[in-house]
């Protein structure tokens, strides 16, 4: 009896967690298969969101890490990427997102790394999977802001740093200083106050042209019809538009086609 006791406790004693490359990359491409299906509304994941992922990642890789050993590693990707967002944020660091690489002199990087000495292992090797965390993070409360760096500068490229008015819902309401801005700066493509407004409606419409647009995906094939019919669901068309990059959009139909290929 004694023998069967330990034998039963060596099989059902909690595998010690680590953290390969592989195992990093699918656990963070879960999170995002689950933000993107609703299952993070805030900061955190929902009971049925970590309970999907703790299920999907035993079944990937072979190893079951409960929710907590789980957790501990979603709170230090998102320390993480607090650390990068800041690093990237400092202009003295020169980040240049097209060659991946800084311009920033020894000078600056001691002086940084003085002050900020968590980052020194990304002077000369980058976060890996910031598309997918951008997508993860994006919206949420990151180091006290609304949006990471590497969003919100995309955004505000040619604009004035400034707080737009929002009402109670949380939608754009431009007073008229605003509008004549947007006016002004219309023929350089920023994007107007009338065009942001309607954006709000996520139409139909609006995603054909925007599915039309990506050269990746060939019109008329079976991931193109696909995305057709999720149109017709609005929270399917918000979160198209709400994806920036065509590759992540992508990701996303793909993901969304091997889990509900049909759906009539």
């Amino acid at each position: 009896m004694a023998s069967e006791e330990r034998i039963s406790g060596m099989s059902t004693r909690k595998a010690k967690a680590t953290w390969t490359h592989t195992f990093h990359k699918i656990f963070v491409e879960l999170c995002l298969e689950q933000t993107l299906k609703g299952n993070r509304p805030g900061t955190h994941f929902t009971k049925e969101g970590w309970g999907n992922i703790v299920e999907s990642f035993h079944r990937k890789v072979g190893v079951r890490y409960d929710r907590k050993q789980l957790k501990n590693h979603w709170d230090v990707t998102k320390e993480q990427w607090k650390i990068w967002c800041k690093l990237i944020g400092t202009s003295s660091m020169k980040w240049d997102s097209a060659s991946h690489k800084f311009g920033a002199s020894n000078e600056d990087w001691a002086n940084y790394l003085q002050a900020n000495p968590e980052a020194a292992h990304f002077r000369y090797k980058e976060l890996p999977f910031t598309e997918e965390l951008e997508t993860i993070f994006d919206g949420t409360a990151v180091s006290g802001e609304t949006e990471p760096p590497t969003r919100r500068r995309k955004k505000n490229d040619g604009l004035p740093t400034a707080i737009l008015p929002m009402n109670e819902q949380g939608i754009f309401k431009p007073d008229g200083k605003i509008r004549r801005h947007f006016d002004a700066v219309e023929s350089r493509s920023v994007v107007t106050v009338q065009s942001a407004q309607c954006k709000q409606n996520y139409s139909i419409g609006e995603c054909i042209e925007c599915l039309d647009r990506m050269e990746e995906l060939e019109e008329g094939s079976e991931l193109y019809l696909f995305a057709l019919d999720i149109f017709l669901k609005k929270e399917y068309r918000e979160i198209f538009l709400q994806l920036k990059k065509p590759s992540v959009r992508i990701a996303w139909l793909q993901r969304l086609q091997s889990v509900c290929p049909s759906l009539h």
